[in-house]
Order: structure tokens, then C-alpha cells, then sequence
């Protein structure tokens, strides 16, 4: 009598939608408020650093540009949430043995999303003329627009491309030296985070925004599809 040892198979599951479609259109979003502003104004927004009559002349002079740029990036905002939440979906399938990492990726994503979001509503505030015409009031919401926008959004992104690298990189997913890369970006991203304490800091801020956007484009060209199982020998 004989017996026969079943030969290895191979079998793939389908991982979710496209990555790429909403990282591009994220990174489209934001670098169209970019180009309104720089067209319209010369510049996309003034820094709450400095002094305060030239950040009164800039809202009072564009108020319809702060508008648009803060709807745009409000847009991108939403975009980065649907592309955090597409790029989970592919994780959770490919990876299931890395579910902490992926669940921290969510919140970073979803977290950087928001932040941004609000940074366009604040903006849009910001575009009423009753609200930049007191001195105080500006100041304060000029302030918390570049927190939300800048460095609170940036650090956030960290806790995102950081976690995805992880994963990405644990389970051979990605090139190696994109998830090095990934994780460099991480690591500026959340050091934009001491702006809280130095403003030598927001130097950083520009920094790991588009390098983290433009990883995040191609993470979701890069990442594979399928999952392939390979069944045990018996």
C-alpha cells in the first residue's frame, strides 16, 4: 500500500481596494491649496510668528483664498482618512499577525486626517472679516490653524508612516529601503511635534509633510494585492 504526500499549493486572497487612488488624490488636494495660495497671494499662509499687522493685512487682502485653501485642504483631510482606511484594510489581510501595529497605523492616520480637517475649518473662520479684525481673536485662531495644520497633523502622520513601515517591514511587504525610509520620515515627522516648545522646530514641519505624503504614494503602488497562503505539508 502506498500513500501520497499532497503537493505544496499556493492560493491568493484579494486585499481591498486600491491604496494609490486616495494617497493621489490626497497629495492632489493639498498641493492645489498650495498653488491657489501661491498664485492668489504669493504665499500660502503667513507664519503666527511674525508680526502681527502683517498677518491682519494678509487675511483682510484674501479672504476669498483662505476660503478655497481652507476647503481644499479640508478635502484632503477627508482624503487621507479614506486613504488610512483603504491602506488598513490591505494591511489587516496581508499582515493579520501584525494587528497592534496596523490598529496603531489607523489611529495615526485617521488622527492626521482630522487635524487636518479642522485646520480647513479654522480656516474658514479665518475668512470672516469679523473674526481676523480683532487683534486678540486673530492671533489665537491663527495660532491654533497652524497648530492643527502644521506640526499636530505632521506628528500624527509619524504615528501613521511609522506603524505601516513596521508592518511593511516585519512581513516583507515593501522594498527594504522604502520602509527605511519610512521610518526616517517617522522620525522627523514627530520631532516637528517640539514646535510646541521652539519654533527652530517648524523647520521640520514642511519636511516630513511631503515626504510623508509622497511615501504614502508609493506604499499604494508598491504594496502588493494578494496575500499568498501556502498550505502545511502533510
Amino acid at each position: 500500500m502506498t500513500s501520497t504526500v499532497p503537493r505544496e499549493t499556493h492560493t491568493s486572497t484579494e486585499a481591498g481596494s486600491s491604496v494609490a487612488v486616495p494617497a493621489v488624490v490626497t497629495v492632489g488636494l493639498f498641493l492645489a491649496s498650495l498653488v491657489a495660495g501661491l498664485v492668489s497671494a504669493g504665499a500660502v499662509y503667513t507664519s503666527p510668528f511674525v508680526d502681527d499687522g502683517d498677518i491682519g493685512e494678509f487675511y483682510a487682502e484674501h479672504t476669498s483664498l483662505v476660503a478655497w485653501v481652507g476647503l481644499l485642504q479640508f478635502a484632503a483631510g477627508l482624503a487621507l482618512a479614506v486613504c488610512t482606511a483603504t491602506l488598513v484594510t490591505r494591511l489587516r489581510l496581508l499582515a493579520p499577525e501584525a494587528a497592534a501595529r496596523t490598529a496603531t497605523a489607523f489611529a495615526g492616520g485617521l488622527l492626521a486626517g482630522a487635524f487636518l480637517a479642522l485646520n480647513g475649518l479654522v480656516q474658514w473662520v479665518m475668512a470672516h472679516p469679523g473674526v481676523t479684525a480683532e487683534p486678540a481673536v486673530r492671533r489665537a485662531m491663527h495660532y491654533l490653524y497652524f497648530g492643527l495644520g502644521g506640526f499636530a497633523h505632521v506628528a500624527a502622520g509619524a504615528v501613521l508612516v511609522g506603524a505601516v513601515a513596521l508592518v511593511a517591514r516585519r512581513s516583507r511587504l515593501l522594498p527594504v529601503w522604502l520602509t527605511a525610509t519610512g521610518l526616517a520620515i517617522a522620525v522627523v515627522s514627530l520631532a516637528s511635534g517640539l514646535t510646541f516648545v521652539t519654533e527652530a522646530a517648524t523647520t521640520l514641519i514642511p519636511i516630513g509633510r511631503f515626504a510623508a505624503l509622497l511615501w504614502l504614494v508609493a506604499v499604494g503602488f508598491l504594496l502588493p494585492r494578494q496575500r499568498r497562503e501556502v498550505p502545511r505539508r502533510v
